[in-house]
């Protein structure tokens, strides 16, 4: 088994259960957060709020 860092991305993502939603949160400015129906979505919202976001 091999650890170590493997992705680049500056976002992290979350499924909310209850709500069926997926959360999208900028790691580098936690307060820009964003939900979409699909990742896809979440990370589009998120993109509008962050510039810095990389897809």
């Amino acid at each position: 088994m091999e650890f170590g860092e493997f992705s680049k991305t500056n976002y992290s993502i979350s499924l909310d259960t209850k709500s069926q939603l997926f959360s999208a949160r900028s790691n580098d400015n936690p307060e820009f957060e964003a939900t979409g129906v699909t990742i896809q979505d979440a990370l589009s919202e998120l993109s509008k709020l962050d510039t810095s976001i990389r897809r």
